[in-house]
């Protein structure tokens, strides 16, 4: 179907790459006093809240197209909505005007307060002036929740990809992945990544600044502490396909993966990933799914459902991580929509395991497991809850919410394309101990649906008698935004 309409892009929480977007950067010898604790006198929870209140807050970037020139940017910003006993607070909402993802969440000074990262386009939709780039950022978390946007101080612009704490010393760091060399476009300068170490100034100056060669093409990353050992690893994901060209040979597409150590990454051998689909290889998220305090991956890959039918199905892998290193520990565990009690039927064009993570929504200790089906029934989307135990996610347990759930406000479009989907990460943002879901409905189409909606955790899984929407004219956006 032709696109014809405004859309409106919500970027979850990343932009183009797969990072560690929850970290405490903390390591096990870290003699640093204690965080300052809540205004309840709690200890620090989460790193999902900004300004310390006992509530997580919500942080999403939107980007609005041009309807006069299809693609092209209209507008970036960030949309920021605090947390509160009710829920989302929109009346204290806050829109950084120009910012993008990544948006990557670590305490980057030290003070207790978590900060949030992002990019910032100098002329976004159009061609940058003489002498500008686009630039990273730090919003300073604080008392009275996120600061305006300090450029980072690096000596090129700077490629920001993830926040890991790579050398373990408790300070996080900002990864730059560089610019790899694509046949496609051989005018683009190649070079090195960089690391940025904390901690960082509240000017945005790091300790120090080291340059890096990741040795991949073009790769996006994910971080995280894979085998347990309190040093972040990185692992860089070639997304880009070869292309003939007449005036370039095709490249070799390249993955590549680091170890962390007490003197930062060191090479170390890629993990044999089920990730292909359709457009290329998908780039793996990194969670902790079974509480073990080890990162381990979730990676989507295709799923065929029948000779004639294109093999956009969807499924999710869970690749644990060990003391050895990913995949070298308890056996991968792939989910679907043909797995024993998970609601539904694979179809083509479902995209089960698009999106995924982690949080205990249920409050029993355990994380849970929560799945993205954006092409589910033409594109309209649907939620998948799989509770988590001691062992893992239990799929006997499992529910669904979509657009056609009772409770849920709204309605979705007769045409579909709503895409309708869990943001990542999880957060708690009333505050009553169980991860909740904010979704987003932010498809070609979207016309009668609110803008968002908070999903409850309880006890039980989703409480979806209390599900409440939020609609973009309190947020300040203009609705045909999200029409």
């Amino acid at each position: 179907m032709p696109r014809n309409r405004t859309t409106l892009h919500a970027v979850l929480a990343l932009t183009g790459v797969m990072a560690l977007s929850l970290t405490g950067c903390q390591g096990e010898d870290d003699q640093r006093p204690p965080g300052p604790r809540d205004r309840k006198g709690h200890g620090v929870r989460s790193l999902g809240d900004f300004d310390k209140d006992g509530y997580d807050d919500f942080a999403t970037a939107v980007v609005a197209d041009d309807p006069e020139q299809e693609f092209t940017p209209e507008g970036l910003r960030v949309v920021v909505i605090p947390g509160s006993r009710k829920g989302l607070d929109t009346a204290r909402h806050r829109v950084y005007e120009g910012l993008e993802g990544p948006l990557l969440r670590a305490d980057l000074d030290g003070d207790g307060y978590t900060d949030l990262t992002a990019m910032r386009d100098p002329n976004p939709g159009g061609a940058p002036e003489p002498g500008t780039a686009r630039e990273a950022v730090i919003l300073h978390g604080g008392r009275d929740g996120l600061g305006d946007p300090v450029p980072v101080q690096a000596e090129d612009d700077f490629n920001l990809a993830a926040v890991a704490d790579v050398n373990g010393d408790g300070h996080c760091d900002l990864i730059d992945r560089g610019v790899g060399r694509v046949s496609k476009d051989p005018g683009v300068r190649p070079r090195p990544g960089r690391i940025a170490y904390g901690p960082f100034g509240r000017d945005g100056a790091p300790a120090r600044e080291v340059r890096h060669e990741w040795n991949t093409v073009s790769g996006a990353m994910t971080a995280g502490d894979f085998d347990g050992d309190h040093y972040d690893d990185l692992l860089f994901t070639t997304t880009q396909t070869p292309e003939p060209d007449e005036d370039v040979p095709e490249f070799m597409p390249v993955d590549t993966s680091f170890r962390g150590g007490p003197d930062g990454p060191v090479p170390a051998e890629y993990p044999r990933l089920d990730n292909q689909v359709a457009d290329g290889p998908a780039v793996p998220a990194a969670d902790d799914v079974d509480g073990d305090g080890r990162t381990d991956l979730l990676v989507h890959a295709d799923r065929h459902v029948g000779s004639n039918e294109a093999p956009t199905a969807g499924q999710l892998t869970i690749v644990y991580g060990a003391k050895d290193g990913i995949g070298a520990g308890r056996e991968t565990v792939t989910v679907d929509q043909e797995t024993l009690d998970i609601p539904g039927d694979s179809q083509s064009g479902d995209h089960f395991g698009a999106e995924a993570g982690t949080g205990d929504v249920t409050g029993d200790g355990h994380p849970d497991l929560v799945v993205n089906s954006p092409g589910e029934d033409k594109e309209s989307g649907r939620v998948t809850l799989i509770p988590g135990t001691p062992e893992g996610p239990d799929p006997s347990r499992a529910s669904v919410v979509d657009l056609d759930t009772p409770g849920v406000p709204g309605e979705r479009y007769p045409s579909g394309r709503d895409n309708f989907a869990a943001t990542f990460p999880l957060l708690d943002v009333d505050g009553d101990r169980h991860a909740d879901v904010v979704a987003l409905a932010v498809g070609y189409y979207v016309k009668s649906t609110p803008g968002l909606w908070l999903i409850p955790g309880g006890d039980a899984g989703f409480d979806t008698d209390a599900i409440r929407s939020v609609k973009p004219g309190p947020l300040g956006l203009d609705p045909r935004h999200w029409d």
